[in-house]
């Protein structure tokens, strides 16, 4: 009886010994394996559900590239990707024209890169209630550097009426190329230094010359080769004086 019952204690001590290890080398392996199957299935349901957000948003976006196309268009005349200058003469004497003013003299300088504009000073304009004065704070653009932008000093020289003169000066400022204006000097012409040049002039009438900047936008690989080679030039050591 005894030996009987340590047959059947045996057995059962087996059999659990044989279930557990079948768990572990079995059972357990396969469950770890689902489980793992299953986080990565999460990760890429998420990852699909990611881009098939991006991809409706560039679907969105791609409808509307002609129109964002169009608005590219006066942009990319008001500041080219290069200096641009015949186009540039063509709407001045285009805006001579229409002004009745006679285009005498047009210099331009160098590109050079472009320098944010400084707070003007303060007017002398007293405020009525504090007593101080007034300055104006210029608009900036972080995006819009002297590795993005360059540009052009440009003096102009009209001759006509006073009044034809503004107008010209107002519609250099609108025009189709963006041009900052930051001068401006006025002198009457002489009845004697009419030339063929100014064409014929009557009494009234006065030489304007006009100084500005025209901008030119810098290529992006432009401007990363500038960067690159800016930060690659050796800092000059200074050499130690002798003894």
């Amino acid at each position: 009886m005894d030996k009987n019952r340590m047959w059947i204690i045996g057995s059962v001590v087996v059999m659990v010994a044989v279930i557990a290890l079948g768990f572990l080398l079995g059972i357990q392996p396969q469950l770890a394996a689902v489980a793992t199957a299953n986080d990565a299935r999460v990760a890429v349901e998420a990852a699909n559900s990611g881009q098939a957000a991006v991809l409706a948003k560039l679907k969105s976006d791609f409808a509307g590239i002609d129109d964002l196309k169009a608005k590219l268009v006066p942009l990319q005349t008001s500041v080219p990707s290069g200096t641009e200058m015949p186009s540039f003469v063509t709407q001045l004497d285009a805006l001579a024209g229409s002004t009745s003013v006679t285009l005498s003299g047009m210099t331009v300088a160098d590109a050079v890169p472009y320098a944010a504009p400084v707070a003007l000073a303060a007017t002398g304009t007293a405020d009525a209630t504090a007593g101080t004065s007034t300055s104006t704070t210029p608009l900036t653009n972080a995006q819009i550097t002297a590795t993005t932008f360059a540009s052009l000093a440009v003096q102009i020289t009209v001759t006509g009426s006073y009044g034809h003169a503004l107008d010209f000066i107002s519609g250099l400022q609108s025009g189709q190329r963006l041009y900052l204006v930051t001068g401006i000097t006025t002198a009457p012409v002489a009845e004697a230094a009419a030339t063929e040049t100014t064409k014929a002039t009557v009494p009234g009438d006065i030489t304007a010359t006009i100084t500005g900047l025209v901008y030119v936008l810098v290529p992006p690989a432009t401007a990363a080769a500038t960067a690159a080679a800016t930060a690659a030039t050796p800092t000059a050591t200074p050499t130690p004086a002798a003894k």
